[in-house]
């Protein structure tokens, strides 16, 4: 629970202090060296990255795992996925339009239309991705033998979106803060819940 708790008041933090001038002063300069440091190949890996932040491509991996899951039997496990998904999207939207943090207006490779704090890629990478592999790693048993490296690609693949979204210019990275924390926190939400209240009994 330590841990949620942790999520959630790093969230809070960050949405206070964006209204510092200080941080806002921060959040420019380090998207600027970041922007400094693009490349072609660069540009054309993260576009590519980033999308596997967005629920356009999150949610067909959901049906894919809830494919996986069925295999075992265990399909009915995949509903608090679902339900986590929900929840989180109807929380970075509400919380986007009640902050109403203007996005970096630098150098953007992209074009997003909705405001800018929390990152809703962020978010979903830190709720969806961790909870996919608990789920790979609680019922599959090629998944459960790889554990280790489950774990670590999944913490390099929510990184690597996180930086996307500042790379392209779309985001500050206290909006990238903020989506990790929130998301995280709802992913431990929900993990608790599985594990207190499974959908499917373990053998």
């Amino acid at each position: 629970m330590y841990k949620t708790i942790i999520s959630a008041v790093l969230f809070i933090i960050a949405a206070v202090i964006i209204r510092f001038p200080v941080v806002q002063s921060v959040d420019v300069n380090i998207l600027q060296a970041v922007e400094s440091i693009r490349q072609p190949f660069l540009t054309q890996l993260f576009k590519m990255l980033t999308h596997l932040g967005s629920g356009k491509i999150i949610l067909p991996l959901l049906l894919l795992l809830t494919v996986i899951l069925a295999v075992y039997k265990k399909a009915g496990a995949s509903l608090y996925v679902y339900l986590l998904f929900f929840a989180e999207r109807m929380a970075n939207e509400g919380l986007k339009d009640w902050i109403s943090r203007e996005r970096p207006s630098l150098s953007p490779l992209v074009s997003e239309t909705s405001f800018s704090f929390p990152s809703g890629h962020s978010m979903n990478a830190a709720a969806m991705y961790p909870f996919i592999a608990y789920l790979l790693l609680t019922h599959v048993p090629f998944f459960k033998k790889r554990r280790t490296s489950v774990m670590v690609w999944t913490g390099v693949l929510i990184g690597l979106i996180g930086f996307s979204r500042m790379y392209l210019g779309v985001h500050y990275t206290t909006d990238v803060i903020g989506g990790f924390s929130l998301g995280f926190a709802l992913f431990f939400i929900f993990k608790k819940i599985d594990e207190n209240f499974p959908l499917v009994r373990q053998k």
